[in-house]
This record gives structure tokens, C-alpha cells and sequence, in this order.
């Protein structure tokens, strides 16, 4: 996808290069001259009706044949400019893999320059032109003869001791790390460092900078073959030297320390105030966190601010939940009212007022609170029917949308079959609360994957770490 992506993108770059020179002007006589004759020919891919209606919707006024003329002609320039540059590429690519490879026309294998490495070759092995089938060799890099190796080992050695130095000035001026690399990219040599004092210098190059200047041998192995080398650097070792700003720093320390042995006895401490005839000042470092404070209190309020309807959202909606879960007891209670005789508003707040007694010894239960309030409102004179359509309305179920009209419309036509319908309401209530039960068991039992999960993992990682260490991995 990398490939095809920059090829694309080389494909569009080299046509807008080409549009603005002779060959753009070429390849826009070829796509005219090829869009003629698909013209003449009636080539499909070229009058297609629904490009022209298209074309005239996006350019209204203008003509849909010469849109459809210029549309098609630089489509063809494009795929000609395509066809152009891919073929150039697929050439490069084929003539490079012919030339670029190690095996040469005389059966020859190229081995790689010393320094190089070795070079994986992927060869397809021929018996009198039957096949054999497939090898991967290495070919190892050429070994330099004895006059290279000491011409190219004095190369290796001054740029190695040169790069080896690091930061520091000379070798007789050292408090930077070294650079002690095991070998030199593009040289076949390995290198083996070795410290003659450890507390100084590491064999990594690491610096322990001393108080006093300390001389250090650094040792040096080189191989090659069968070839060694023994080097020897002798190196003097100083303390790291200290910038403007550091040694004002230390001795703006020991103008402190003087200072302190001066006020020994005393219960205060006076701090200098001058240091090379400028003013010094001093300013305690105290953990200030007023800053973060603040930060947390403004987004604290503004999380409460955004969270608390949140948090009536949820309210709402377990409230909800609560009414949902009491209207299948309610509406059975109401059902058996009705079937003993007794009227809908006599029924209603009989349901109301045995809630209302029973209410000190159970916690509130919003639907039966509604039906309460409802029956206030039945009593302050307002009619029936409103008082069942408001009723409804504060619950915001639907069940109780639909009692609501199944009660009003007996109110004001009479309706025999009342009965039956809210027993038919009564059992289809009962079976959604048993869904909605077995929903919320469901959910509750996908909750208790993640522990039982993490147990698991616990119980498997006991299992197998004694198991691993009695195997010795």
C-alpha cells in the first residue's frame, strides 16, 4: 500500500509538471485524437448518459456535450500520463533487478565489501533447465589481503581514537564521557575496551570526575581475522570544569556556610547579601499549591454544575423505573376493585387511601403517590377524565397512557368490555415486568464476567509460575 501510495502520488505530481510543458500539450492532441474516434465508434465507456446529465447539473447553462468532451479528454490525459510514468517505473524496476543483484551472467556471486557484512542471496537452482528448486545462501563479505589490512587499519585507528574522545578537548584534558564503541560502521575491525582504573574511568567510558587531575591507561583491542592489535591511550583525568553560572552558584554556598559558622550561637542566621561587589539576594523555595487549588476547585464547580443533571436525569429515570415496576400490582388491584362492583373513581382511591395508610410502615412508592395526588385533585372538584389524563401525563409511562384512555373513554362512552381489556392490559404488564427482570439478571450476570475473569487470570498465573520454575525457565 506504501508503494502504490507513492506511486500515485508521483504519477499526480508528474502530470501537473507535464501540463505545463510540450509533452502536457502532446498528451492532450493523443486523448483528443483517442476521444474522437471512441466518439465515432460509440464506445460505451465514453458516452455514458447519466455523466452527461450529471455534468450539466453541477454546470447548469452550459452545453452537456462539450462538458462531456472535456470531462472524458482529461480523463484520458490522466490515465495516458499513468500509463506513461508506470511504464517508465516498471522499467526502472526491471532493469534494476537484472543489474542490481549479486549473481552475475558468468555464475559469479558478488561478495560484499569488508565492512559491509554479511549478505543474504535468494537462488533458484536449474539441472539442464529442470528445475531444482529454491536456496537461501550467505555470502560472506570479502576479506581483505595483508597490505589492506594494515593500510585500512591505520584509517580505522585515527578516526576510532579521534571519535573515542567524545567532548573532550584532548586526552590530556578529560572530564566528558568517552565514546568507546565496539566497532566503526563500514570497517570490518571489532574493538575491546579495557580501564586501568575503574573508580576513574568504566570500560563503557562512564567518567567519575576526581577532585584532583588523575592519570588513567585505556587499553585497546582490536581484531580482525586472525589479526590483533594491542593500543594503548594514557589519559589525564580533571574535574569537570564549571560554567559562569555554577561557580557563582558554589560560591554563593560557601558564603553561606561562612556565615552560618559566623552566627553559631545565635538564633538567626544572617545571610550574605553581596557576592563580587553585586547585591545577593535570597528567596525561600516553599511548596505552593494555590495555584492547583484553584484549578481544581473551578473545575470541581463546574463538574457539580454539569453533573447535577446528571444526576436528575438518573433520578428521573429510576423513579421511572420504580412506577414501571409497581404498575402490574397496581392495575390487578384495580382490575379485582372493579370485578367486586365497585366503580373506577371509587376503586381509584380505595388503591390511593390503602397506600396512604400503609405509608409509615413502607418507603415512598412514586406511582401509588401519583394516585394520591390524583384523588386530591378528584376531590377539589376538577373532572374525572382530567384527573386521569394528568395522571397519566406526571407518570410519563406508557402503561398508564394507556389505562388512562381505556378509563376515559368508559367515562364518556361506556364501554362493557372494560373489564377484559385491562385484564388482557393485566397480563401483558405481568409479562413485561418478567422480561424486564430477566433483563436485568442477564446484565447483572455479564457484570460478574470481569471478577470471575480476573479470578481466573489469578488462579492460572498460581498454576504457572510454579510450574515454569520447577521446568528451570
Amino acid at each position: 500500500m506504501y508503494l502504490i501510495g507513492c506511486f500515485m502520488g508521483i504519477t499526480l505530481a508528474a502530470l501537473a509538471w507535464l501540463s505545463r510543458r510540450e509533452e502536457g500539450k502532446v498528451l492532450m492532441r493523443m486523448s483528443v485524437y483517442l476521444y474522437k474516434k471512441g466518439c465515432i465508434h460509440k464506445a460505451p465507456l465514453l458516452n455514458a448518459p447519466q455523466v452527461q446529465k450529471e455534468l450539466e447539473n453541477l454546470h447548469p447553462g452550459q452545453s452537456g456535450l462539450l462538458l462531456q468532451g472535456d470531462y472524458y479528454t482529461r480523463k484520458i490525459k490522466l490515465v495516458l500520463a499513468v500509463l506513461l510514468l508506470g511504464t517508465l517505473v516498471g522499467v526502472l524496476v526491471r532493469v534494476k533487478a537484472e543489474t542490481g543483484g549479486s549473481l552475475t551472467i558468468q555464475g559469479e556471486l558478488l561478495r560484499p565489501q569488508p565492512g559491509k557484512g554479511d549478505k543474504q542471496v535468494e537462488l533458484q537452482a536449474f539441472l539442464e533447465g529442470r528445475e531444482l528448486g529454491r536456496m537461501t545462501v550467505m555470502v560472506p563479505e570479502r576479506q581483505l589481503t595483508e597490505q589492506e589490512t594494515r593500510e585500512l587499519y591505520e584509517i580505522f585507528w585515527e578516526r576510532l581514537s579521534r571519535e573515542a574522545l567524545g567532548e573532550n578537548p584532548s586526552w590530556r584534558q578529560v572530564y566528558a564521557p568517552l565514546t568507546l564503541t565496539e566497532e566503526l560502521e563500514g570497517y570490518p575491525f571489532a574493538v575491546s575496551w579495557r580501564s586501568g582504573n575503574y573508580e576513574v574511568l568504566s570500560n563503557s567510558g562512564a567518567i567519575t570526575c576526581p577532585e584532583t587531575p588523575t592519570e588513567v591507561m585505556l587499553k585497546a583491542e582490536i581484531r580482525y581475522l586472525d589479526y590483533t592489535w594491542q593500543e594503548e591511550l594514557k589519559l589525564l583525568v580533571v574535574p569537570r570544569p564549571l560554567t559562569e553560572t555554577e561557580l557563582l552558584v558554589r560560591q554563593a554556598g560557601e558564603a553561606y556556610y561562612r556565615a552560618q559558622e559566623a552566627d553559631a550561637e545565635k538564633d538567626k542566621i544572617r545571610m550574605p547579601t553581596e557576592l563580587e561587589e553585586m547585591q545577593l539576594t535570597w528567596k525561600e523555595i516553599r511548596e505552593d499549591y494555590s495555584l492547583l487549588v484553584l484549578f481544581l476547585t473551578v473545575a470541581a464547580a463546574a463538574a457539580v454544575f454539569l453533573l447535577q443533571d446528571r444526576d436528575l436525569h438518573q433520578q428521573v429515570l429510576k423513579r421511572r423505573e420504580e412506577m414501571k415496576a409497581a404498575y402490574p400490582v397496581a392495575l390487578n388491584k384495580l382490575i379485582l376493585y372493579l370485578g367486586a362492583g365497585m366503580t373506577i373513581r371509587g376503586a381509584f382511591q380505595k388503591i390511593a387511601l390503602d397506600y396512604q395508610k400503609r405509608q409509615t410502615r413502607e418507603k415512598q412508592k412514586p406511582l401509588y403517590e401519583e394516585m394520591l395526588y390524583a384523588c386530591n385533585q378528584l376531590q377539589s372538584g376538577i373532572s374525572e377524565s382530567r384527573v386521569y389524563e394528568l395522571w397519566a401525563a406526571r407518570t410519563g409511562l406508557q402503561d398508564c397512557a394507556r389505562l388512562s384512555t381505556m378509563l376515559i373513554q368508559n367515562l364518556k362512552k361506556g364501554n362493557a368490555a372494560l373489564l377484559p381489556r385491562l385484564k388482557e392490559e393485566g397480563k401483558k404488564a405481568l409479562q413485561e415486568e418478567l422480561n424486564l427482570r430477566r433483563k436485568r439478571g442477564e446484565e447483572a450476570g455479564t457484570r460478574l464476567l470481569v471478577p470471575m475473569v480476573m479470578m481466573m487470570a489469578i488462579v492460572l498465573v498460581l498454576v504457572m509460575i510454579p510450574a515454569f520454575q520447577s521446568f528451570g525457565i
